[in-house]
């Protein structure tokens, strides 16, 4: 029999000054049992710093031809298409293709060496944004993490400042700057 998803609550609590955005919600999130805790906090965070209305989790890593997050409004195309990780080069294409807009939010211990194999590859792809996250941060948020959880996320000229159980994170948000030159 196959291990079942372990289903997290969240509640998150959004002050996102660079956006004008200020938002309370309450999410519940599938972790499959071949992702770790590391990259279901990567997805979380994307969505807290991507959100915006009908702003969606899909099946995600079960499900191979969607992203992670998505934007898609009926009879439109895909808004927005969010990826975590280190995706390959030809799901960053189609993402480029099939969505307005895609952000992935970069993690991993080889995630420099990631970016400058592909970097090539990705500097064409115009609506593309690439964030990195820290190790230090998603290993520091996945390693108290609870089912039941409640964050306090602050973004201030680019700046992350976020709250987990009386536990204080800060992160520089810089997006990739991709460039052959």
């Amino acid at each position: 029999m196959a291990d079942k998803s372990t289903i997290y609550k969240a509640r998150l609590h959004l002050s996102d000054v660079d956006r004008d955005c200020y938002q309370q919600f309450d999410l519940t999130l599938a972790c499959h049992p071949s992702e770790t805790r590391q990259r279901l906090v990567a997805r979380l965070l994307a969505y807290a710093l991507c959100y915006e209305e009908e702003l969606a989790f899909t099946k995600g890593i079960c499900e191979g031809e969607t992203p992670d997050i998505w934007l898609q409004r009926p009879g439109e195309k895909m808004s927005r298409w969010i990826e975590v990780g280190q995706p390959s080069p030809e799901r960053l294409e189609t993402a480029c293709k099939r969505a307005r807009e895609v952000t992935l939010f970069l993690y991993g211990k080889r995630r420099e060496r990631w970016l400058q194999a592909n970097l090539d590859r990705l500097t064409v792809l115009a609506n593309l944004t690439i964030i990195p996250l820290s190790d230090e941060l998603l290993d520091s948020l996945s390693g108290n993490l609870k089912r039941s959880l409640e964050w306090s996320v602050t973004v201030t000229d680019g700046m992350l400042y976020l709250d987990s159980d009386g536990a204080n994170h800060q992160e520089q948000l810089t997006p990739c700057i991709l460039s052959n030159g």
